[in-house]
Order: structure tokens, then C-alpha cells, then sequence
């Protein structure tokens, strides 16, 4: 072989990636968690998503393509049984490495059993007691991060330079962007709001915003009329300045309790749904909250 053609080669070869985005195979549960292993998976592979962003994860139902990927999958990324209960069984069955993001208490682990009743009852209870949005919290995406790096790496240890620089890169870029989004939802810290179902106490926690209640803990069951009734009082005392309402269901339940309350409008989507996979995505959706946040808590703005 020619000289030239050999080192043309031979540098071909040491800018291709070891591992081609083919090869490795990663699926996670939900769009957040998508994102920010896009973030870390970044230039080795293409991670999939099982649970469409317009559906939602408490009560999905997986299709045979789903059933497919989970079993050609190297790496799953999920929740928990907190979340995704449709995911407990198919999980056991596949040769993939799973990461759980949140740990069951032992207690509630050992109250499981393969009732499907008793399941669904531990699922809602668990909701109510630990919020499984975690990907609400900046800090704890941080934390799956690193799960996640340290996953990649054991799985293909010859991306071990790119997956921490991947990491380092997405650190970086979070924590500056926690700080930006810090300063700019201070200034509603006192201003009220209800959101439609309760999958936002992470973020208001972390940020410091008031809610004052939610519609519904499971978006998939109708609030009652009580309920309504008491959140209807309160927009009536005006001590509440919007109503969210979610682009994956609909809103006619909140537009007919906010009607002539002369409160704000606003929508929040729990799912990430117009956000595409990539390097900054993760922090794109945080924008998107703060966004719409601000539009609709903002003093300045007319109901």
C-alpha cells in the first residue's frame, strides 16, 4: 500500500468513534431522561424512547415494537416502579444493564406483590408520598448524570475519554444555566398558582415558587367535584394568578373552573414534548418551564 494512501487511512481510522452510534443500544423510559442521556451519550449512540411524549408513563401500555427494544437494548434508563409500574415485569426479563434512577424504600419494596390491584395501589401511594418527577430537579439529573456516564463507560470503556468530557460539558452548562434560571424566577416567588397535575413539586421546590395545589395526583382520573369546588374558592379569593393546564390532555376542565375568575391561563408540559434529543436539550426543557412560568406569573402582565 502506497505511503500516502496508508497515513490517509490510518487518520481516517483515529477520528472515526471507537464504538459506531449503532452498536450500542440505549432506551429510557421518558423524554426527560432522553434528553439528558442524549447529553451524555453524545456522538456514541442515539438513545431511544419508549413512552411517547404525548402519552403518559402512569398508565402506558407497551406495543411489541417497545417490547423489541427493550430486549435488543445494552442500556435502559428509568425511573423506578414509583413511575413506570408498566416496566416492572418486561425489566426482569431483559439481559440489558438497568438503571434505576429512584431507589425504593425497603419497606415499599416488600409490600409488592403480582397483584395487579395491589401493584396499582402501591404505584398511586408511592406517588403521593415520593414525587417521582424527579427530572424536575436540576440536581437530581446532575446525580443521573453521572448514573448514566458510569453506565456508558462500564458498557463500552473505550468511550471512556468522550463520555467524561460529555459529562463535564453537560455539568457545566446545567449548573450555569440552575443560576440563570435561579435570578430569573426570584421575583414570583409570591405569586400563587395551581398547576393541573401534581408532577411540579420538584421545580417549585427547587426554584421556590408558590403553588398552591394541584387538579389531579394522577392526570389519567377526573378531580373530583369537591376538589374543583375548593380550587374554584380559592381563585375566587384571587389568591392564585394562574391555572396550568398540560398539552398532553385537556384543558376543559380548568377552563370551566377559572371561567369568570379573571385569572391567567398558562400550559406546562411535564414530557418535553417539542424538545428534540441533543447536547442541550435537558436544559432547553428547563427553559421552557421557566418560560412559561414567567408568561404566565409575571405582575406586569394583563389576565
Amino acid at each position: 500500500m502506497p505511503f500516502r494512501l496508508r497515513t490517509l487511512l490510518t487518520s481516517l481510522l483515529l477520528t472515526l468513534p471507537a464504538l459506531p452510534a449503532s452498536a450500542l443500544q440505549l432506551e429510557a423510559s421518558v423524554k426527560p431522561l432522553q434528553l439528558v442521556a442524549a447529553a451524555l451519550a453524545d456522538g456514541i449512540a442515539e438513545p431511544g424512547l419508549l413512552v411517547p411524549p404525548d402519552a403518559s408513563p402512569h398508565h402506558y401500555a407497551l406495543k411489541p415494537s417497545d417490547m423489541r427494544r427493550i430486549a435488543a437494548a445494552d442500556l435502559i434508563v428509568w425511573v423506578g416502579p414509583q413511575l413506570e409500574q408498566f416496566l416492572v415485569k418486561p425489566l426482569t426479563q431483559s439481559d440489558a444493564h438497568i438503571l434505576q434512577l429512584m431507589k425504593e424504600e425497603p419497606e415499599a419494596a416488600a409490600e409488592q406483590d403480582d397483584d395487579h390491584g395491589a401493584a396499582e395501589e402501591h404505584h398511586h401511594h408511592d406517588h403521593q408520598g415520593a414525587d417521582a418527577h424527579i427530572w424536575m430537579d436540576p440536581v437530581l439529573m446532575l446525580e443521573a448524570a453521572e448514573q448514566i456516564r458510569d453506565a456508558l463507560i462500564e458498557l463500552a470503556p473505550e468511550q471512556s475519554d468522550r463520555l467524561a468530557g460529555n459529562y463535564e460539558r453537560f455539568a457545566q452548562s446545567l449548573l450555569a444555566r440552575d443560576r440563570e434560571l435561579r435570578e430569573r424566577l426570584a421575583p414570583l416567588s409570591d405569586r400563587g398558582f395551581f398547576v393541573f397535575h401534581d408532577g411540579y413539586g420538584r421545580f417549585v421546590e427547587h426554584y421556590g415558587l408558590k403553588q398552591l395545589g394541584y387538579f389531579t395526583v394522577d392526570p389519567g382520573r377526573q378531580p373530583g367535584a369537591r376538589h374543583l369546588g375548593e380550587i374554584r374558592s380559592q381563585l375566587s379569593e384571587q389568591q392564585a394568578v394562574c391555572v396550568f393546564s398540560e398539552p398532553q390532555f385537556r384543558a376543559a376542565v380548568v377552563a370551566a373552573v377559572t371561567e369568570g375568575t379573571g385569572v391567567r391561563h398558562g400550559e406546562l408540559d411535564p414530557l418535553a414534548r417539542g424538545i428534540e434529543p441533543g447536547p442541550d436539550a435537558y436544559l432547553e426543557y428547563l427553559d421552557s418551564l421557566a418560560n412559561a412560568f414567567e408568561r404566565c406569573l409575571a405582575p406586569d402582565r394583563a389576565p
